[in-house]
């Protein structure tokens, strides 16, 4: 989705701010200071024994009581692990804690990956990264729409870029609840997949509402499998959020895999499983925030006034031939539109309703909307019919047509209902036919099946993008998890 030049200084700024952490943190980690709190019941340092198990692998140089906080520097001498032991015979006061050193010399404290001096850069690096990669992406997605905003890819870019602020989000979470280290990261990074819970009560209300607004669309619509979508996703998206609880419930009692201990092999195994239905709910959750956003951004468009057509997309008209409301306020629209152009420009437009008869229509759609404009003071010599298609794609295609007998680089907009501006808009990009649209009101319970229309149409227009995005998300989480793993099992 992003071009090459982009990709490439996207690869080279992170090497480079990889590489510098990974500097930082060699130098950084050479020492470590134990920060423990609080130390109310001991006022003299120097009854505290500081005992080191393994001294040939690291030693203390410095301790010191400093506003009750007991600090302990250590600093390594050989790769290894050792343990700290901290007591104070007077009183029983005891602490005990692991100290690893490794190859390059750094110090982790607790665990393997565990916190050590300047760890801090991780999620610092991680927000540079995702920041410089949001700036990539905010700026591919206006590229995109400054040229076409009715491609796919612009509710893909949208999707990623939500995704991709929850990630930032995630890791300024992490550096404010007192962060310790690598694994709190991983931690921090895999809860963000965990988006979608926090909007279940959220999910819980829009899939009542869906279900009320698809039942309102069959009633006044008829039955079909386009008008319960709505239903059906609203379902998946409650499904999909409780479904790792109930999973875990039911692996809870069982004896064939344990998932309580946390060094077992069944607990991560269980998390991995359902780090991926996060991510996948998580995901699919923030390309259907984009199909909002650019759905209510198509409808609210306002098209360049220096068009020379515009096309009609037509409906169902009335058994008596007249408009129905819907299809009214289309043609309301155009004229709408057309005056707008006429007082800001001066130029004259000319209309092109289109749609054919249909079995239980007695004229087309077409003449129907040209009666209707010529009632409404429309010169019938700016009116150009299309009388021949049966749907959006033939709409568009056949109209595109006849505009070229007349004009070639016609400069063309449409008009339809407020939540088809997006769909149709697409299906021009689909021919190659560039146009602007606008969008005229309609009743509410249009707009929600509209959107998961156009959600499952991006889906499956930019599916090898997004099966890309999500596969690389799960590699990455599998790795994470696996991490978390061999870091207990040190």
């Amino acid at each position: 989705m992003i071009n090459l030049s982009k990709k490439l200084k996207f690869i080279i700024f992170t090497t480079i701010v990889i590489i510098i952490s990974f500097l930082f943190i060699i130098v950084s980690s050479k020492t470590y200071t134990i920060n423990y709190s609080p130390i109310t019941a001991i006022s003299d340092v120097e009854s505290l024994n500081v005992k080191i198990e393994n001294e040939n692998i690291a030693n203390y140089t410095d301790k010191r009581i400093e506003n009750g906080v007991l600090k302990i520097k250590i600093e390594p001498k050989s790769q290894g692990k050792t343990y700290i032991n901290i007591n104070n015979p007077q009183n029983d006061f005891s602490l005990f804690f692991t100290v690893y050193v490794h190859k390059f010399g750094g110090i982790t404290f607790g665990e393997f990956m565990g916190n050590f001096t300047g760890s801090i850069i991780i999620p610092i690096s991680i927000i540079i990264i995702l920041v410089y990669a949001l700036h990539l992406l905010i700026s591919s997605y206006k590229q995109c729409v400054k040229v076409n905003m009715y491609q796919y890819k612009n509710i893909a870019y949208l999707g990623i870029i939500v995704f991709v602020i929850l990630a930032i989000f995630s890791q300024i979470l992490a550096i404010m609840s007192n962060y310790s280290g690598p694994i709190s990261t991983i931690n921090s990074l895999i809860n963000m997949f965990s988006f979608e819970i926090m909007l279940l009560p959220i999910t819980f209300i829009l899939s009542i509402l869906v279900l009320l607004s698809n039942i309102s669309l069959i009633r006044k619509e008829g039955f079909n499998v386009r008008n319960v979508l709505g239903i059906a996703f609203g379902a998946f998206l409650c499904i999909s959020t409780l479904l790792p609880d109930k999973v875990y419930q039911a692996l809870y009692s069982a004896s064939w895999i344990d998932v309580h201990n946390q060094q077992g092999l069944g607990l991560y195994i269980y998390n991995l499983v359902e780090s991926i239905l996060h991510i996948t709910t998580t995901y699919i959750e923030c390309v259907l925030i984009g199909t909002i956003i650019m759905g209510f951004k198509s409808a609210k468009h306002i098209p360049a006034f220096d068009k020379d057509y515009i096309i009609i997309l037509g409906c169902q008209i009335k058994k008596d031939g007249t408009l129905t409301n819907l299809l009214r306020g289309r043609v309301d629209k155009a004229i709408k539109f057309s005056k707008m152009q006429k007082e800001k420009t001066g130029k004259n437009i000319v209309f092109v309703p289109s749609g054919g008869k249909g079995s239980d229509e007695i004229i087309s759609e077409a003449q129907a909307m040209k009666n209707y404009l010529i009632e409404q003071g429309v010169n019938e010599e700016n009116i150009l019919l299309e009388d021949r298609s049966k749907n959006t794609f033939e709409n568009i295609k056949f109209s595109n047509e006849i505009i070229k007998t007349k004009m070639k680089n016609a400069k063309i907009a449409f008009s339809t209902t407020n939540y088809h501006v997006l769909r149709a808009g697409s299906i021009a990009t689909e021919q190659d036919i560039i146009v602007e649209g606008i969008g005229a009101k309609t009743k509410s319970y249009f707009w929600i099946n509209a959107f998961i229309r156009e959600f499952i149409a991006t889906l499956f227009s930019e599916k090898k993008k997004h099966i890309a995005i999500i596969c690389s998300i799960i590699l990455l989480t599998t790795l994470m998890i696996v991490i978390t793993y061999l870091n207990n099992i040190i």
